[in-house]
């Protein structure tokens, strides 16, 4: 298993630098949006390990084709340069109706699939690459069919999972949707996502994806059970922290990702993850 951090500001970097020359972490995973501008020779010799790309506001499933052109352009130009482990981006909605939420809205699994599945087919196509998308921190109901909606995503479309650990459990304590509904996509995939979670502050009964503190203890539990599963050749797991960004907290959950998923193993893959970048 690839161990990366999910690097989104400038300010960071040293920080970043840091994990990378103490071989805490493996590979970078670029909030690309924020990075666009960025000339690709300077990213590629500023970080000196493979890098993936985690795109936050395409806002592709409302965008109009004209503007997820121009978009996409910008992205390939970045893809094309440095060939990243993955290209990955979110399911959701930022408005309802032409209104803006106020926090990130999860789609309608029971109704909205041929809608998603032609802007899905859109945005990969514009992209050109594959492209794995990342599960909600479902609040509702959404949590118990989302599963089974990845799953059909896949098979007709093409597009990956980028398996978001922490946000199932989110999933579970929001809406009891079991973890195990995910076995089959943590079987296949073969990238993920890890961050610590929280009690919403407006609504503290709502557990909320806050990238802010460490990992839970139930987050781990999830990862050591089923560690055989997540691991296998050519995977990686990022580690999310945008929030109360602190070195030796980081350092703290990147230690006990290590000791879930032992570097012996990921030697073993090693070659491959240099493959695919």
């Amino acid at each position: 298993m690839q161990i990366g951090f999910n690097f989104t500001l400038n300010a960071t970097l040293d920080m970043v630098q840091r994990m990378i020359k103490a071989r805490q972490i493996d590979y970078c995973e670029l909030l690309i949006d924020n990075f666009l501008h960025v000339p690709p020779k300077e990213l590629e010799t500023t970080l000196d390990c493979p890098i993936a790309f985690h795109i936050m506001f395409s806002k592709f499933l409302e965008s109009d084709d004209e503007v997820l052109g121009k978009l996409a352009k910008r992205i390939r130009i970045l893809i094309d340069a440095l060939n990243p482990i993955y290209v990955s981006d979110h399911l959701l909605r930022f408005t309802h109706e032409g209104r803006c939420f106020y926090n990130l809205g999860e789609i309608d699994y029971e109704t909205q699939f041929d809608a998603v599945r032609r802007r899905v087919e859109k945005w990969q196509d514009l992209l050109g690459r594959r492209l794995y998308l990342e599960n909600f921190p479902s609040i509702m109901e959404g949590g118990w069919d989302a599963p089974a909606f990845y799953r059909r995503l896949s098979k007709e479309t093409g597009a990956g999972v980028l398996f978001d650990a922490s946000n199932a459990v989110c999933a579970q304590h929001n809406c009891g949707a079991p973890l195990d509904l995910w076995n089959d996509i943590i079987e296949t995939t073969q990238h993920f996502h890890v961050a610590g979670y929280a009690q919403s502050f407006s609504a503290p009964h709502v557990i909320v994806d806050a990238h802010d503190r460490e990992m839970a203890p139930d987050t781990i539990e999830f990862l050591s059970s089923m560690r055989s599963s997540f691991d296998k050749p050519g995977a990686t797991i990022t580690y999310e922290r945008d929030i109360n960004i602190d070195y030796d907290s980081i350092a703290v959950d990147l230690q006990r990702l290590r000791e879930i998923f032992p570097r012996t193993q990921e030697l073993e893959h090693a070659g491959l993850v240099a493959c695919a970048s």
